[in-house]
């Protein structure tokens, strides 16, 4: 009994340990029953739909990758891999706002969230606490090979995610797009119009590089939200 004791704490180390520095990589999908044409579109709204199914075509070539160590993890839009010819479409800047653009970095000791991105030309970190408003459902599904559970926001004007899927198979409490937070790591996460899914993870042995941000004016979420809201009604005037 002693001896089974002492395996599966082995067993329990090493697959922690092997859970230490990782590399995930996500796919981006529509949810393509949102972007069916019906009879009471207008031109407009059937253009528009068709022109956000194209960038979706492009996103499917996009590797996004979550890296992540025991405190600390980081999220972007991998471009290195990215074909040359798919970068000179001018429908490529919508496809990598699809989801969520910029470096997203979180610490879990600092309980800290920091996302790098660019607004109307100039480049803000957007600061932001990290908080465990999850509400976690009885609803379980299988995803690839693990078995995930259902959890949403508690304040669901606070984000547009629907809500997302993790598995305590893999004890990290990450996730694409700055989420986190839950006992397991977050293999998809769905909003109105598409799906973010895992659909590769990597152990290294060897220590990995979370990209922090460090260039941009500093904001606090509040300040990022009374400006995009600005912006907006800026915007809502000069087309009225």
């Amino acid at each position: 009994m002693k001896t089974k004791l002492l395996i599966l704490l082995s067993l329990l180390t090493s697959s922690m340990h092997s859970q230490v520095n990782t590399v995930c990589k996500y796919q981006l999908l529509p949810i393509t029953k949102n972007y069916e044409i019906t009879k009471a579109d207008d031109e407009v709204t059937k253009n528009t739909k068709k022109m956000l199914l194209e960038a979706f075509d492009i996103a499917q070539d996009f590797d996004y990758i979550l890296k992540f160590n025991k405190i600390e993890s980081s999220f972007r839009i991998d471009e290195s891999m990215i074909n040359e010819s798919l970068k000179s479409n001018f429908l490529y800047n919508i496809a990598k706002s699809l989801i969520g653009k910029g470096l997203y970095y979180q610490n879990r000791e600092e309980k800290k969230m920091l996302h790098q991105k660019e607004v109307m030309g100039e480049l803000f970190i957007i600061k932001d606490s990290l908080m465990n408003d999850w509400q976690i459902h009885g609803d379980s599904k299988k995803i690839g090979n693990y078995v995930c559970f259902r959890a949403t926001k508690k304040c669901k004007s606070c984000s547009s995610i629907e809500d997302v899927w993790f598995t305590p198979d893999i004890s990290a409490p990450f996730g694409p797009l700055g989420q986190g937070g839950l006992p397991g790591l977050i293999v998809e996460i769905r909003n109105k119009g598409s799906i973010l899914r895992l659909v590769e993870i990597k152990y290294q042995k060897k220590t990995i590089k979370i990209e922090k941000p460090y260039k941009g004016k500093i904001i606090t979420i509040n300040e990022y939200n009374k400006m995009v809201n600005r912006i907006r009604g800026n915007a809502k005037k000069m087309s009225n």
